[in-house]
């Protein structure tokens, strides 16, 4: 275990064969891909439910094309699968966060589930992300930690994550907006490892690591998720007062305006003997 925190300090990454059983992996993919295909079969862009990968992704390709609202609304619901929250919060996840170094693991912010393709974007931004670190949007402790997790085997060719080992120690990077958040110029194709990884495998590495993803030549989707840990007691993290960038908050306005009505709550509770009007 001291070999593998040498090497995370000096790397500024550790990738850990094996580390997830492909089962709990696995479900997430199945529990998100379940949220698409309950939507897509509804509206006939497939006709059941029982189809190969091909089949569902193209039908991934005519939903995102045809109803983009939809299909946005499915990204977003994929974000709150409790098999994709319970794998961020394992025991074994926890316990080596901290054998790595970060003394009371903190949640960030939410996980987050990627299914990346170029088909399933409006331009490269959206299914490539480029140089970044990860630090720059958490602005949390200085020792944060990021776990990335395949949900399938992701290849080189499929897009595998791009590494620059070292250059957690570089310090926070210049970098300018643009259409996906924020970018780093400058660096060389030469600079990057890739890091091809088979479900099970995760990759835990620092919040200042420049990254980016690798290129998805395929017609194949990259099903990938992160999750995000602060150090509760990082110094600079508690003279800071724990500050958090991220902004939640819920809107004013209905989305579907005259819904729902009495009745068709008191339809979801047959049971009820409660009037469906106030009194």
């Amino acid at each position: 275990m001291d070999h593998l925190k040498e090497s995370f300090e000096e790397q500024g990454f550790v990738r850990l064969n094996g580390f997830l059983n492909k089962e709990d992996v696995e479900r997430v993919r199945v529990d998100a891909k379940w949220v698409f295909l309950k939507q897509m079969t509804s509206r006939g862009f497939v006709a059941h439910c029982d189809i190969d990968e091909r089949q569902f992704e193209l039908g991934m390709t005519r939903y995102f094309l045809e109803d983009p609202d939809g299909f946005i609304n499915c990204g977003k619901t994929c974000q709150h699968l409790i098999s994709l929250h319970r794998l961020s919060l394992r025991e074994n996840v926890v316990e080596k966060l901290i054998a790595l170094g970060v003394k009371r693991p903190n949640i960030c912010t939410r996980p987050v589930l990627y299914f990346n393709s170029k088909h399933l974007a409006k331009s490269e931004a959206y299914y490539r992300s480029p140089p970044h670190q990860d630090w720059r949007s958490m602005q949390g402790s200085l020792n944060a930690m990021v776990i990335w997790v395949p949900l399938a085997d992701v290849s080189k060719d499929l897009g595998a994550l791009e590494i620059i080992p070292g250059s957690h120690v570089w310090g926070l990077q210049d970098s300018r907006e643009d259409e996906w958040y924020r970018r780093i110029e400058g660096l060389s194709d030469a600079q990057y490892q890739t890091v091809a990884v088979s479900a099970g495998d995760v990759l835990f590495f620092s919040a200042f690591l420049v990254h980016r993803s690798g290129n998805n030549i395929t017609d194949s989707i990259r099903w990938s998720c992160h999750f995000r840990y602060n150090d509760l007691e990082e110094s600079t993290f508690v003279s800071r007062k724990y500050p958090n960038p991220y902004i939640y908050k819920p809107q004013q306005e209905l989305i579907t305006n005259g819904f729902p009505s009495a009745d068709q709550i008191a339809r979801v509770f047959p049971g009820s003997r409660t009037s469906a009007t106030p009194s």
